[in-house]
């Protein structure tokens, strides 16, 4: 195990690193506080939404910004999806993400938002939102869907959603690097409302009557990885033995999403963001699953026995509605 696994774990069960590293983490936490009080951003040219995480690590927020681009695309909206980039290696910023980019070029999660989204959407890629924000204006699009940027204090966003999952959603309750959060417990009282899977909505008691709405992550099929076009049901995975090669952030979620489905998974686990290559999966007994933030980057070297596990993010009935409200002030 790599100290930065040995970390993470501890960040969930405890243990002598993370304690020794608090100090730091309270240092941490000053930090964003000052900042919180401090930055004062603007706003944009267009509505934007934030989707946003307290912590670092999967909470399955990538999906969510799937489901609510299409949601509010149904509204009537014309939505462009705000990424800073992370390990993009775009020609230029701002740069409009092309359904045929490579992962380098693009970085994995904006590249497969890109691939997801119809003609109607696109995705924007900038350190510096608001100029990802104007091209998408310019480009006619007048709504803007950032992944991430809650601690973006540089814009002054429409709405900020905050997203936590998993029966500990704030890990051991510390800063970066003593615990997975990004800022103090109390900046959630910063964000519009939180969605929440049913393990975090029990673990996180209600404060200030802020909206609450309930998620879940809905696995739909699996999809060949070399041919977008070959699917197979979720039964086929009944009794199968599969290998499980992931590269995200908490790999075991995708092991026991798999065990649910009546799979038997050997779990074969990547850094996060690992830049997959041939030689990482041509050797590993087949048939092999993965996830689809995996498998954008395995597409072009996947074998015929490679599938994508298909998962989409459904938000409970009340929440399309409170959506569209809040952003009736921004209604030309």
């Amino acid at each position: 195990m790599t100290l930065r696994q040995t970390l993470e774990q501890q960040w969930q069960e405890g243990g002598a690193l993370a304690t020794a590293l608090r100090p730091l983490g309270a240092l941490t936490g000053k930090v964003a506080q000052w900042r919180r009080q401090h930055i004062h951003g603007r706003a944009a040219s267009i509505p934007t939404v934030v989707v946003g995480n307290l912590g670092v690590g999967g909470s399955g927020k990538t999906p969510l910004v799937a489901a609510l681009a299409r949601q509010l695309t149904v509204a009537g909206w014309r939505v462009a999806i705000i990424s800073r980039g992370y390990g993009a290696r775009p020609p230029h910023w701002p740069y409009r993400v092309q359904r045929d980019d490579s992962p380098q070029q693009a970085g994995d999660e904006p590249l497969l938002l890109a691939q997801e989204q119809g003609q109607t959407q696109a995705v924007y890629l900038c350190p510096d939102r608001h100029r990802a924000i104007a091209a998408a204006a310019v480009d006619g699009y007048n709504l803007a869907l950032l992944d991430d940027g809650f601690q973006h204090l540089a814009l002054q966003p429409s709405l900020r959603l905050l997203v936590f999952s998993g029966p500990r959603p704030l890990g051991n309750g510390h800063c970066l690097p003593a615990g997975p959060l990004r800022e103090c417990p109390d900046a959630m009282l910063h964000a519009d409302a939180w969605l929440m899977d049913a393990a975090a909505a029990a673990a996180i008691p209600e404060r200030n009557g802020l909206p609450r709405f309930l998620f879940r992550i809905q696995p739909k099929d699996l999809v060949a990885v070399n041919d977008p076009s070959r699917s197979r049901g979720l039964d086929s995975l009944q009794g199968q033995h599969v290998t499980a090669a992931t590269g995200i952030a908490r790999p075991q979620r995708f092991v026991a999403s798999l065990e649910d489905l009546g799979a038997i998974p050997a779990p074969r686990f990547f850094p996060d963001h690992h830049p997959f290559c041939a030689s990482d999966i041509a050797h590993l007994p087949r048939p092999l699953v993965m996830t689809a933030k995996d498998a954008v980057k395995c597409r072009k070297f996947a074998q015929a026995d490679d599938w994508t596990l298909r998962i989409e993010a459904e938000l409970e009935p009340s929440f399309p509605l409170w959506l569209e409200q809040s952003l009736l002030p921004w209604r030309s």
